[in-house]
Order: structure tokens, then C-alpha cells, then sequence
């Protein structure tokens, strides 16, 4: 329970289609009117059973609240990997959360399936013997898939119990989807070989192969009947409506709920099995029982249409802004749109570290729970906020008991690599609400990971900048540096007038300390002398290493360099006196002022003070000559 309230986690993928959605929707709000909180958890691809395969949107399914969920739903079959799936429930059973797997089988597992066999039987069975079809062919699946196997073994049983004698060439596959299945079709077309009837695994399949048959001039079901399986609604919109076995998302969804009301009263059971229900239609030869759809629906339809072609428009101008942004408040600004407006947006907070290359490095442990709020649709000021997990806890609690829908989770991910999710808050059940979320989803990923990417590659450019407008060992600027700062002082208008005050200074005696003590000495003795010259002018100062022991300060106004000099002096016997080495670190300094015009010679002003400077230094060396003897 979060917060009172009984909470029910949906572990599914592809809800944007239309079967999930219908099956999402019954169950929810049969949950709703019970003040159950739902929280669906859903991926918007799937693992086609491919174990080996990483999926950065899996990342979502770590999101589940197992300490606070009471029932845990896995959609196995949607999911498809069964390591995922055992996953979900492992962790769910190390809290003793109850789970529910549709269409799958696990052990210490509430299993709610359709018993597809007798099913597909049905439909197998109708075509055969009521309709009488005597040269039947068979599309199957995918090739050694296990639902692609029983639908063949059900099909040469049936025929064989009919008289009808098997052959290899009955048997194509169509990989459960169109585009294999229309080549399955014309394969069958072009080979010569005619069937009286078309025996498909699944909706998908028939429905194209009744569009290859249209298009090669064969009438359906007068020439060839064709047969579907799963009850998809796009069955009743082809023409001809198509034959085939309901897995009803009613009939699932009223099933699923029963057993979540079982495991909450605390009933042990083990598994609730659902026939699909034939339902024949045109495409076999049979009358059609529904109404056709009507003109209202068209035009509805319709408009969700047009107006979903018009978010995407809207959806790749959100992503170009939210890369283009300059930091991550401007990228949350750019959220903040009417097409958002149920969206949610956490990022890990390690994205924000544009220090390191976030897409090199693996997500560790430790970053799992560290989010940032990026965006909250109720609160749009709230936005680039750290967040703890008890925070995120209690922001939930107040979305699930404001919302009262389904809040549905899903991953934010950008070349291979988890960013953080959404949280949808939609309100009520809106098909075209859950169709589209896959795309804000997408829109969110691609905008927000090229934005990571943008703010580490400028970060990286800044860093190379600094390198090179700035001198490494002293901290001043490097020549570069100063010719670009200089430069952008004299571009003000208003300079133009100023006092400019140009400081030159020289080390004293590097060579003997460099050949006495070493070079690591004499680096140590430039770095004191360029920091005692930076901390003594005046604050605006350019401080540059100008050459090897060379180090000049440009100062954009009238300032005493008499003190400066004398200071410089001051803390330069301060450093030799705490540091007590066997040399002494010494400036000698020359200073030149003048007048900033457009005409203003910079090397001239420099070439002065660095007379001045040299005229110093040798009187500096004469009186020390003078003092030894």
C-alpha cells in the first residue's frame, strides 16, 4: 500500500496497441471504481524472446514500487523474454507481493492464459469440416516457435481426422507479422498451387493475405476462404471481415481482475485458463454479425488522425529545442508545452555530469536511485529539482489519489543507454492518449540525449578552450588569451578615452635557479612570481605569461603602479621568507601608461614598459654588484 491506498503494478510493452489498450483499459477501471491505485510499467518495444538482446527501456520495470505494490501483473507474452519476466517476479517474491502472469507459466505464479489450442482448433475445424474445404495451405509463425508449432500440429491433426493428407508444402511462414506474410501469399500465388482455403496463425497475417488475393484477382471467400486468429478489431474493418478466434480483452481483463481480488482476499490458486471464442465472419464464407462501423466513428477517427500528424510536427520541433538548449532549465522549459501536458520527466542525475562522457561509462548501483526532476505537468515552476527516493514516494502518492487513472511509467533512453522516464498522467482511457505516448516518449529521448550529449561536447570545447587561452602552469592567461580578452575591451566604445596601465615584469636569475636546483624549481618559482603579480594589481587586470619568464598585467585604467611595483616587492620577500629555500624569487618590473584609441598600438605600449623594465633590471643588477662588494 502507498499512502492507504492499494496499489496494482502492470509489467507489459506496446501499449499502443489496440488489444493492450483495451485489455489496460477494462482492468483499470474496473480497479478505479475500487480505489485501487494503477501503475503500469511498459516498454515500447519487446524483447522478441531474444534473451541474449539488451534493452535500455527495460530500465523501467527497476521503477516498480515492489515494497508498496499488493498485486504485481506480468504481461509475459507481451513482454517477451521470459529472464525479464522472472525478474519482475523474483524481485516481487523476495517482498511476498502476489503476482499474476498473463499468457505465461511460472512457478509460485497466479497464471492467467488463453488456452489458445483449443482456440485455434475452433477456427481450424470450422474451415475444414463446416465449409468443407478439401485443399487447404497453412501460415504459420515464426519458424520453431513454439505457438507456430502447436498451430501445426492442430492443423495435420484436423486434416487428418478429415481425410485430408498432409504435405510439406501446405506449411509457409509468415513470422506473425505482414510483410513475410504477403511474400508467404504470393510465394503460394506464383508457385502454381492453388489452396481453397488460407489458414493463418494470427489476424495480422490474414488480413494482408486477403489484400495479396484482392490484388492477384481472387475473390474472398468465393474463390479462396481465408482464416485469421487473436479477435484484433482491425478483423471487422477489412473487407471482407475476417474469420478467426476472439482472444477478448473483455473477457481477459474481467479474468485478470477476479484473480487480483482472490490474491488480495488471500486465496492460494494457481492458474485461470480462457478459450478464445470463434467468431465467424465474410472471409469463410459466413454472415457478418456486426454492425458496420459507423459514420460518427469514421469522422472521429479521422480527426484523431489528422490531429496526431500535427504532434509530430510539433513533437521534432520539441526535440531540435530541447537539444538546442543552453541548460537544463531551458531544455525543461521547452516541456512545458500544450502537447506534454500529462507528461512527467526524471532524469538520472548523473546525465547532468557533463564533465564525463555520460554514454561511455555503465549506470552504477549507487546512480540507480539518484533522479532529477526535470519536469512536472502540475507544476511547472518545479522543474531541474534533486530528488530522494522518499520525495519521488510521496510525489506519487499525490499523483495516484489526483489522477485516480492509470499512471503509466516509460523509459527514457538514447544510444543504448537509460536516461530516466516519464510518468503519464493521463486522465481517463483515450486511445489516441496511449498511441501517442510512444512517440512523446521518443520525442523526449532523442531531444533530451542529444542535449546530454551537446552540454558534454561543449564542455569538452570549453575545457580545450581554457587550455589554450590559458597558460598551464601559471593560471595567467596565454597569449591567445589575452590578444582575445584585449580584443573584446577595445570593441566597447566607451573604452575608447581610457588610461590604459601596461606592467612588465621579468624573473630574476631562472637560468641560475634552473641550473642550480632544477627545472621543477624554476617552474615552482614562475608560478609564485605569476601569482604574487595577479593577486597585486587591481581587480579587471589581464595578467599574461607573455613569455618564458616574461609576465605582463594590462589594466583598462589609471591606477598607482609605484605601489603595485612596491607591493609586488613586498610579498615577493614574504614568499622567500616562508619558504626558506637557497634561492630567492625576485620581479623586476617596468611599467607604461597611455591612451586607448582606434589607432592604439598594443605591442608599441608593451615594447615601452618593457624598456622601462629591462632599464630597472639593470640597475637592479648594478646595485646588488654594488652591495656584494
Amino acid at each position: 500500500m502507498l499512502n492507504g491506498k492499494k496499489i496494482v503494478a502492470i509489467c507489459t510493452a506496446r501499449i499502443f496497441e489496440p488489444t493492450q489498450h483495451r485489455f489496460l483499459r477494462i482492468l483499470s477501471e474496473k480497479l478505479e471504481s475500487q480505489d485501487i491505485g494503477i501503475l503500469i510499467y511498459t516498454m515500447n518495444s519487446d524483447f522478441l524472446w531474444n534473451k541474449d538482446k539488451y534493452y535500455p527501456e527495460s530500465m523501467i520495470y527497476d521503477m516498480v514500487p515492489y515494497d508498496y505494490a499488493d498485486i504485481i501483473i506480468v504481461m509475459d507474452e507481451k513482454i517477451k523474454s521470459r529472464k525479464q519476466s522472472r525478474k519482475i517476479i523474483d524481485r516481487a517474491k523476495r517482498r511476498n507481493v502476489p503476482v499474476i502472469v498473463v499468457d505465461g507459466k511460472y512457478d509460485d505464479t497466479v497464471d492467467v492464459w488463453f488456452d489458445y489450442n483449443p482456440g485455434f482448433e475452433k477456427i481450424v475445424r470450422h474451415i475444414i469440416e463446416f465449409h468443407g474445404v478439401k485443399k487447404p495451405c497453412f501460415i504459420a509463425g515464426i519458424k520453431d516457435n513454439k505457438f507456430s508449432d502447436d498451430r501445426i500440429a492442430i492443423f495435420k491433426k484436423v486434416i487428418a481426422e478429415n481425410g485430408i493428407e498432409f504435405k510439406p508444402d501446405m506449411i509457409h511462414y509468415g513470422e506473425f507479422w505482414a510483410d513475410p506474410a504477403r511474400k508467404a501469399m504470393m510465394d503460394i500465388i506464383e508457385s502454381g498451387n492453388i489452396p481453397d482455403a488460407v489458414i493463418c496463425a494470427n489476424d495480422v497475417m490474414a488480413i494482408n493475405v486477403i489484400d495479396v488475393l484482392k490484388k492477384y484477382g481472387y475473390k474472398v471467400p468465393e474463390d479462396i476462404i481465408v482464416s485469421g486468429f487473436d479477435g484484433l478489431d482491425e478483423a471487422n474493418y477489412c473487407t471482407p471481415k475476417l474469420a478467426t478466434a476472439r482472444c477478448d480483452g473483455e473477457v481477459l481483463a474481467n479474468a485478470v481482475h477476479e484473480c487480483i481480488e482472490r490474491s488480495m482476499n488471500g486465496e492460494v490458486f494457481s492458474e485461470k485458463a480462457i478459450v478464445p471464442v470463434l467468431e465467424t465472419n465474410e472471409s469463410c464464407g459466413c454472415k457478418c454479425t456486426l454492425d458496420n462501423i459507423s459514420t460518427t466513428l469514421v469522422y472521429r477517427l479521422n480527426d484523431n488522425f489528422y490531429r496526431y500528424q500535427d504532434d509530430i510536427r510539433i513533437m521534432y520541433e520539441i526535440t531540435t529545442a530541447i537539444h538546442m538548449s543552453k541548460d537544463a532549465a531551458a531544455a525543461a522549459e521547452c516541456i512545458d508545452h500544450e502537447i506534454m501536458q500529462n507528461v512527467n520527466c526524471f532524469m538520472y542525475r548523473s546525465c547532468f555530469d557533463y564533465e564525463m562522457y555520460y554514454y561511455d561509462k555503465p549506470l552504477l548501483s549507487s546512480e540507480k536511485n539518484k533522479f532529477k526532476l526535470l519536469y512536472d505537468c502540475d507544476d511547472p515552476e518545479n522543474r531541474v529539482k534533486d530528488i530522494n527516493e522518499n520525495y519521488f514516494y510521496k510525489w506519487l502518492a499525490n499523483k495516484i489519489e489526483k489522477n485516480k487513472s492509470a499512471l503509466i511509467f516509460n523509459a527514457l533512453d538514447y544510444l543504448s543507454k537509460p536516461l530516466g522516464f516519464v510518468c503519464y498522467t493521463f486522465k481517463g482511457y483515450n486511445f489516441i492518449d496511449y498511441a501517442k505516448s510512444a512517440s512523446i516518449t521518443n520525442t523526449l529521448s532523442m531531444g533530451l540525449g542529444s542535449f546530454v550529449q551537446e552540454q558534454h561536447q561543449l564542455c569538452v570545447a570549453k575545457r580545450v578552450e581554457q587550455m589554450y587561452l590559458k597558460d598551464q602552469l601559471t593560471g595567467l592567461l596565454s597569449r591567445s588569451g589575452f590578444n582575445k580578452e584585449f580584443t573584446a575591451l577595445c570593441d566597447v566604445p566607451e573604452n575608447i578615452g581610457m588610461t590604459i596601465t601596461v606592467i612588465m615584469s621579468d624573473l630574476d636569475g631562472l637560468k641560475y635557479i634552473n641550473d642550480n636546483f632544477g627545472h621543477a624549481a624554476g617552474d615552482n618559482a614562475i608560478s609564485a612570481a605569476a601569482d604574487i603579480l595577479k593577486t597585486s594589481c587591481p581587480d579587471g587586470s589581464l595578467c599574461v605569461r607573455y613569455g618564458g619568464d616574461e609576465m605582463l598585467a594590462v589594466y583598462p585604467g589609471d591606477t598607482d603602479t609605484d605601489s603595485i611595483i612596491q607591493n609586488i616587492d613586498n610579498k615577493l620577500n614574504e614568499h622567500n621568507a616562508k619558504i626558506a629555500t637557497d634561492y630567492k624569487v625576485s620581479l623586476s618590473c617596468g611599467s607604461f601608461k597611455t591612451t586607448l584609441s582606434r589607432e592604439f598600438d598594443l605591442t608599441d605600449a608593451i615594447k615601452r614598459a618593457d624598456e622601462i623594465m629591462y632599464r630597472n633590471k639593470r640597475s637592479r643588477k648594478a646595485e646588488m654588484r654594488k652591495t656584494a662588494k
